[in-house]
């Protein structure tokens, strides 16, 4: 079988990789994305910054994401040992936005997936790269795997790598260096706020120092349920107990 060809081949449909598929096809190139997941799917990252308008903007994305009706965020609040510092992005020194959204990420990647293909790039979800030939000239085979353990071929002009976490091609080519900085873990939940303010909240993340080493975010969404979570050093979580819940059949 003859491989498939395309001028720009983009691993990943989150919202770099949409954003990215984006812009190239405006450009009048022929593009594919491959998501080794199936959308919606849940990641983290829920609040953005102004500076994400911009790329939302040149990848013609704000009406879809407008339509929404995400919880649009103006700034933040910080908390340290009762003292309250509240930064609003309207406050700054040059032209830009002064607001953006908070989001459920799973909504808010499938909807970006989802306006990419309407603008005529095609996304194939459950498909992973499993390797990648670069040919002398800078092009590339690349070979993707489905769901169902299928293989095939796509070459491609360029190749554009927005997946993330997942780091394929730092992988597939032995590039992944260890990180200089402390270890840090998180661990969070989604939660309804009985006692969410509506006078000061909920358009911005609320950032708490709960001590130098540890951190909390509370992003609030649209939806009603707020975002909690902590950030320390992985022994910070050790003195805490997990009680789970066990159901019994009757």
């Amino acid at each position: 079988m003859q491989p498939e060809k395309v001028d720009v081949l983009v691993i990943g449909a989150g919202p770099a990789g949409t954003v990215a598929a984006s812009i190239v096809n405006q450009a009048g190139y022929k593009v594919k994305i491959v998501e080794k997941q199936e959308f919606p799917r849940f990641v983290i990252g829920e609040s953005l910054l102004p500076r994400c308008m911009e790329a939302l903007e040149e990848a013609k994305f704000l009406d879809a994401v407008k339509a929404r009706g995400y919880q649009q965020k103006n700034g933040a609040k910080f908390e340290k040992q009762g003292k309250i510092c509240n930064y609003f992005f309207n406050d700054q020194f040059t032209d830009g936005w002064g607001w953006t959204w908070q989001v459920p990420r799973a909504d808010f990647d499938h909807t970006l997936a989802k306006t990419v293909e309407s603008q005529g790039v095609p996304v194939e979800y459950q498909t992973g790269v499993t390797a990648i030939n670069f040919h002398p000239d800078g092009t590339s085979t690349t070979t993707v795997e489905d769901k169902d353990g299928n293989k095939r071929e796509i070459f491609a002009r360029f190749i554009i790598d927005g997946s993330g976490y997942g780091r394929v091609i730092p992988k597939l080519f032995g590039m992944e260096r260890p990180s200089n900085l402390p270890p840090r873990k998180a661990v969070f939940t989604h939660l309804v706020d009985t006692k969410r303010s509506m006078d000061d909240e909920p358009d911005r993340i609320t950032i708490i120092v709960h001590d130098k080493a540890v951190w909390i975010w509370v992003i609030p969404f649209s939806t009603g349920i707020t975002s909690v979570g902590y950030v320390a050093d992985p022994g910070f979580f050790e003195q805490f107990t997990v009680h789970r819940k066990r159901s019994c059949g009757r």
